[in-house]
């Protein structure tokens, strides 16, 4: 880790992390929320100032850039998107299970008029020709798999493979049987909650948190401590100032106790 994330304080970390956002070291979004931070840092230094009481400074760092990237996970729109997401791949494995028994019924009506009349189509039977064909842009398959898969089926007749009916049908029982999982626990919690609300900023916040206990290791010197928790006033000042959150919405206290208490509910059941 660099010296920078080590040794600098909060507030001029920020003016390092700016710097990087500014020369596109960063995500683009990252600059608007760090200067935010720096505009309003006065708001924050009181808290900060206790933090520095039971953490280091690369602890605190570690928050601070965790903070950062909490507002990509929070920001209103892409909310949006994370609760629409499942409701959308719900509805495109209905639709791939439905085209997909279609098409197995099509591809079976095809196989039967060329078996009872006189015509044929000159379209895929073999499943292993079909599979060839398809690989034709991937160097990797037809360099090195296309000879072995010929050699492998060659002693075998098509009657002991599936038929490229039943594979399409295979694909409409995957879609149709889906179950849909994320492996993000704050995704699975704003699927959860039921309207927008400041809740999932003071949830993201809370899921940064999280994220540095359960991924930084036990024995990484910035990751936070398990005992680690800000107090509500403090929360709700970050959510406030990194999220840009308008004055007649601002979170507050209460806001903050119930989300941590709906937080830890969910995280219990999942």
């Amino acid at each position: 880790m660099m010296n920078e994330f080590t040794e600098l304080k909060v507030f001029e970390y920020l003016e390092f992390q700016q710097k990087e956002a500014a020369e596109g070291k960063r995500h683009r979004s990252d600059y608007a929320v760090i200067k935010r931070l720096l505009e309003r840092y006065s708001e924050l230094e009181p808290h900060i100032n206790l933090m520095y009481q039971t953490l280091t400074i690369p602890q605190v760092n570690r928050f601070i850039g965790l903070v950062i990237d909490a507002v990509a996970f929070g920001n209103e729109n892409q909310v949006e998107d994370v609760r629409t997401a499942p409701k959308e791949l719900k509805a495109v494995n209905d639709k791939i299970a439905k085209l997909a028994f279609e098409l197995s019924d099509m591809l079976d009506k095809r196989t039967q008029l060329h078996e009872r009349t006189s015509f044929t189509s000159n379209t895929h039977y073999d499943l292993f020709e079909l599979i060839e064909d398809a690989g034709q842009s991937n160097h990797m398959f037809e360099g090195y798999f296309k000879k072995s898969l010929r050699k492998m089926v060659g002693p075998y007749e098509q009657r002991y493979y599936p038929s490229i009916s039943q594979i399409v049908t295979q694909l409409g029982i995957d879609a149709q049987n889906t179950l849909i999982e994320t492996s993000s626990e704050l995704d699975l919690i704003l699927t959860k909650s039921e309207r927008p609300s400041n809740a999932d900023q003071i949830r993201a916040i809370l899921e940064a948190t999280q994220f540095s206990q359960n991924n930084d290791g036990d024995n990484c010197y910035f990751r936070l401590p398990d005992d680690f928790e800000l107090s509500n006033q403090a929360i709700a000042t970050f959510v406030n100032v990194a999220f840009d959150i308008s004055f007649d919405k601002l979170a507050d206290d209460i806001q903050v106790r119930n989300a941590k208490r709906k937080y830890k509910q969910l995280c219990e059941e999942n």
